[in-house]
């Protein structure tokens, strides 16, 4: 009998033996081989969670007086970044090798509210950037108060002329090449050394999208 179980435990060893090698210690081999050689982890099943990263966007303006606008950026290469202008999304523009993109956004007149995001292969959303980026075609206003083109200024107490007027707020003025400050209200107020004679005043309004309008006004001064 003793025999017998000699016999019994000396086959039961290979087998065990045999087992412990063929469900532990080649699927860890395994695991090692495709670490090292490009395969990652073999926990296959795992889904990914992680949301790729917020795209960069490349300094845009507030405002503009171009309806197309070059959109330019960062992001995780390989991903997508959804381009969505004032709630619709308008397409999903690949992310190249070296996690840069680029699209042609076309504005409309007014506030465009953009928002862009990523997305990754397996539908991870990152976090979204907004802006907004308004569009100005229109050429900003330039009213004045009490002068006009050919005006005839008399006496040298008015030789130090005062000019009022209202523009578009937010815009810059300019009176022969010298700054004039424009309240937040979009008025003004400076004054001009007239010489006697014929004066010119030449006035330049640009506003944020770069729109102009430009005044020239004479005015004839005499002692």
């Amino acid at each position: 009998r003793d025999d017998l179980v000699t016999g019994v435990q000396k086959c039961a060893l290979p087998i065990l033996g045999g087992l412990i090698f063929l469900f532990v210690i080649v699927p860890q081999f395994v695991q090692l081989f495709f670490r090292f050689f490009g395969g990652g982890d073999l926990g296959l099943n795992q889904d990914d969670t992680v949301p790729p990263q917020v795209p960069i966007i490349s300094p845009l303006p507030e405002a503009t007086s171009e309806s197309t606008l070059e959109l330019q950026g960062f992001g995780e290469a390989g991903s997508q970044v959804v381009i969505v202008l004032n709630g619709d999304e308008l397409d999903r523009v690949e992310v190249d090798d070296q996690g840069e993109f680029s699209y042609s956004l076309n504005l409309e007149e007014g506030d465009n509210q953009l928002v862009v995001f990523g997305v990754d292969e397996a539908e991870n959303e990152s976090n979204s950037r907004q802006l907004v980026i308004a569009l100005d075609t229109e050429v900003p206003s330039l009213a004045f108060e009490s002068l006009e083109n050919g005006q005839e200024v008399l006496g040298r107490n008015n030789q130090q002329f005062v000019i009022r007027g209202e523009t578009e707020p937010g815009s810059s003025l300019s009176l022969n090449d010298k700054n004039v400050y424009v309240s937040l209200d979009g008025t003004f107020s400076t004054t001009y050394f007239l010489s006697e004679g014929e004066n010119t005043l030449r006035f330049v309004v640009t506003d944020k999208a770069g729109n102009q309008t430009e005044r020239e006004v004479k005015l004839s001064f005499r002692y």
